[in-house]
């Protein structure tokens, strides 16, 4: 992260109707025949009919029955109520913004998932306690820690601080991902320093939630074995923590790397998928403008283009803005991350997130 900081800032870059019943009168003609009415409660003797042939007698017959009058046309079903509108959302707490629709995360992703910030090895000003505090009253979800750098004394840059912040943030409900800085000179120390940030556990049994690798480092001059030496250490990362821990590849921003081809040329986007679950993109639009719309291009562009280079239209992506003190438009940055369909976001760093920075990045917030 410091890496590209250092280099940005040195380039400035949805009625039926029924048939009425017949009724029937007693005593009219119903055929072609007259039927003598019925005297109710005459001795029953002979009904004599009129015909075409005269007289005959014939045998009683029951009288015949007189259906009920039904109605023309039953009632008419009480209308229905009218549909209800669904009820608004409820309205934010105060100090609260309006959260945006982030894309869901798994639940073997929730490190990824809503407000992170960062944390890395020059934040020593203030305890790891306050570090964990500041970002539990900020909003963040998760703490992205720095626990070393191809040039650390050790594989874990400062053990004792590292725990207590682990040990702080998970008290206060945030989720930690370890990270570290290769520079691909001696691949078996990178590999065994990333195993040192995966495994680590603090005294009382506390580990990390998730692992990043900051990919950005360009002392190895061979930009073909550079670029071999990171996937080989991508698949050894992978193979060795196994496919349920969650990794995320820390990349450079694709449009940076448009603006200076010589820095990574052909990166392997598309190789180094297989390996990790989240692609975390340094997008730090405040080297190319501050403005509400550089700002917004800037970090929309290089969701979209990490997608592309890929090879995913459905990648993982957590974004990383800044620098969080040159950033006066956060409300862009967040529009960006909500029209890109990320699973989160943040800006680096912890330590540099002006106070009235976090109202605006609490609508990165997951649910």
């Amino acid at each position: 992260m410091l890496v590209l900081t250092l280099a940005l800032l040195a380039s400035g870059l949805s009625v039926v109707a029924r048939d009425a019943a017949p009724t029937v009168t007693p005593g009219v003609r119903l055929s072609s025949l007259d039927v003598a009415p019925v005297v109710p409660g005459a001795p029953a003797a002979e009904t004599v009919v009129e015909s075409a042939i005269g007289a005959v007698d014939l045998p009683v017959l029951p009288p015949v029955p007189v259906p009920v009058p039904v109605p023309d046309l039953l009632p008419a079903p009480a209308p229905e109520p009218p549909a209800q509108p669904a009820p608004p959302p409820p309205a934010p707490a105060p100090g609260e913004a309006a959260r945006i629709p982030l894309v869901p995360a798994e639940p073997r992703l929730a490190t990824f998932a809503g407000l992170s910030t960062w944390v890395d090895l020059y934040d020593v000003e203030i305890s790891p306690e306050e570090q964990a505090a500041r970002a539990a009253a900020g909003g963040a979800q998760a703490i992205f820690v720095q626990t070393g750098r191809f040039s650390s004394p050790a594989d874990i840059h400062d053990p004792a601080r590292l725990g207590r912040l682990i040990e702080a943030a998970h008290d206060l409900g945030m989720r930690v991902m370890t990270w570290y800085l290769p520079d691909h000179l001696d691949p078996a120390t990178d590999l065994r320093r990333a195993q040192a940030a995966i495994s680590f556990t603090t005294p009382r049994g506390d580990r990390p939630d998730a692992f990043g690798l900051d990919i950005e480092a360009e002392r190895l001059a061979d930009v073909a074995e550079r670029s071999r030496r990171v996937v080989q250490l991508s698949a050894e990362l992978r193979e060795w923590a196994g496919p349920d821990f969650p990794l995320a590849a820390i990349v450079l921003p694709p449009l940076q790397l448009d603006l200076r081809p010589s820095w990574w040329p052909g990166f392997p986007w598309a190789q180094l998928r297989p390996f990790y679950d989240v692609y975390i993109p340094m997008s730090y639009s405040s080297f190319r403008g501050t403005d509400p719309g550089t700002t917004y291009r800037w970090n929309l562009d290089n969701i979209l283009e990490t997608r592309v280079r890929t090879g995913d239209p459905n990648l993982p992506i957590h974004m990383a803005g800044g620098i969080a003190d040159r950033l006066p438009h956060v409300p862009a940055f967040v529009d960006a991350l909500r029209d890109g369909k990320v699973l989160g976001g943040g800006l680096y760093d912890l330590h540099t997130t002006p106070q009235q920075s976090w109202h605006p990045l609490r609508a990165l917030r997951a649910e």
